[in-house]
């Protein structure tokens, strides 16, 4: 006699569905408990998982993209990507990609990054490995390396400081926190504080300072950015990848000259300049410039001001030599030797970028950016705290005009002193405007958008 199951058939296929009731039960809790035990890092990283793709404009030009990218590998480890590709100028494409890896294991320390910054003739690098002591970055400059030790302790957590703020404390408008995040390009570790402009439907509305000035974002509810405005002007608007990379031919000037309604002679003997600007009523700028000779842009010892970055390269044996042969028997005199050294390296050629220091000595030419980053390398080498200042200058000419200009700051004596390498100025004149950030790119947008220019007031010279 066969034996029979003893429980009617119904009520078999309502035991297999409990049992597998209660498997996707226990499987649901097991993976709820699980996620409530990872760390709060993991937590956040996993929300932000997938691709996203930006447009950025300026003005209604279409001027480029950026692309994120958050994932884990086979091996566990978490990968930030994000690459952004903008061109201000006909011709003059820039790239710039960031790509950042942690461990798989908490705390998840950072094991390996890589920044590059390409564009028209300049490749700069910087490759950051861990090592048992802390990390190595390795700088690739064009076609010239080198290798700098860091003292950092960087991690998941850190990376990840403001999101797990946002997600914990669900602060408030006018709540602000402070974050740290790894500066690939001054090789160090950077603070930057956060604050909550206002909570909305979508998340929250963060500003916070950056390139060209403050920035403002708006996050959705998974703190990833869904738009954000910079400096008031650059608009980057999350889209689809085809919209994304659709640049167009820009529509606007691109050359960025603000011309000046006279001539202004011997200019380089300007001890006073008085300047109006017509055409930008419509932006926050000033309409008033009023300028003496040797501007400083700001006090202080500059302790932040020192040190090897990617842009110079203050122990290449090169710089070293040639900071030696600079020097003057008289260290009150060393700054003067310094501009003129730098200033004799170096033939300038406009629109002519060298791409790096380096690169720039091996030419023996570039444009004044290279000048001022030259001099910076030669200042830092030499033991001076020095820093690169952009604005505007005077270009003389049939038609006289401003043109943006970089020049340097240098501590010297207990105190900072405004130079230009690019025309050998110790004293440099009247006509150099500094610009901050968002003046800067307000002025950018002004010359894209309209006929704007300057008319002289007055003049004072020496």
């Amino acid at each position: 006699m066969l034996l029979e199951w003893p429980f009617p058939q119904g009520r078999l296929y309502l035991i297999r569905g409990l049992v597998i009731f209660l498997g996707c039960a226990i499987f649901c809790i097991t993976s709820i408990t699980l996620q409530q035990q990872r760390p709060a890092a993991y937590r956040i990283a996993t929300n932000l998982s997938g691709e996203s793709w930006y447009s950025v404009k300026l003005s209604a030009d279409h001027v480029g993209y950026m692309y994120n990218d958050t994932f884990q590998d086979y091996r566990g480890r978490w990968h930030f990507v994000t690459t952004t590709h903008f061109q201000l100028q006909e011709n003059a494409p820039n790239t710039i990609v960031k790509h950042l890896t942690f461990a798989a294991r908490a705390p998840f320390p950072l094991e390996h990054a890589i920044y590059s910054n390409r564009s028209p003739g300049q490749r700069l690098t910087t490759e950051v490995v861990a090592h048992d002591g802390g990390y190595s970055a390795h700088l690739a400059r064009q076609q010239h390396n080198n290798t700098v030790e860091l003292d950092w302790q960087f991690d998941l957590q850190q990376f990840l400081e403001f999101e797990q703020w946002l997600a914990t404390a669900s602060p408030d408008k006018a709540a602000e926190r402070t974050a740290v995040s790894p500066d690939f390009e001054r090789l160090r570790i950077s603070q930057r504080t956060y604050r909550i402009v206002e909570r909305n439907e979508l998340g929250y509305v963060v500003e916070t300072d950056g390139l060209f000035a403050a920035t403002r974002t708006q996050l959705d509810e998974r703190f990833k950015p869904v738009q954000l405005l910079m400096a008031g002007i650059f608009e980057v608007t999350a889209t689809n990848e085809a919209d994304a990379i659709s640049l167009k031919v820009l529509r606007r000037k691109t050359n960025y000259l603000f011309e000046v309604d006279q001539r202004l002679d011997d200019h380089t003997s300007l001890a006073g300049l008085h300047l109006r600007l017509h055409g930008a009523n419509q932006l926050d700028l000033p309409q008033d410039f009023k300028l003496r000779h040797n501007p400083v842009t700001s006090n202080g010892n500059g302790e932040e001001h020192v040190g090897e970055e990617l842009r110079f390269p203050i122990t290449h044996p090169s710089i070293q030599t040639l900071v030696q042969e600079s020097l003057a028997e008289d260290a009150a005199q060393n700054v003067a030797h310094l501009v003129a050294s730098a200033n004799e390296q170096l033939r300038y050629a406009e629109n002519q970028p060298a791409g790096s220091v380096l690169s720039a000595l091996a030419d023996g030419r570039g444009e004044c950016t290279d000048f001022a980053d030259l001099l910076t390398t030669m200042a830092r080498a030499a033991g001076y705290p020095a820093r690169n200042i952009y604005g505007l200058a005077y270009k003389d000419g049939p038609r006289p005009a401003f043109m943006f200009h970089a020049w340097n700051e240098i501590y010297a004596d207990g105190r900072w002193q405004a130079v230009d390498p690019t025309w050998n100025q110790t004293r440099v004149d009247a006509t150099h405007i500094p610009l901050s950030e968002r003046h800067a790119a307000l002025m950018m947008l002004a010359n894209n958008t309209g006929e704007v220019g300057f008319s002289v007031v007055s003049a004072e010279y020496f």
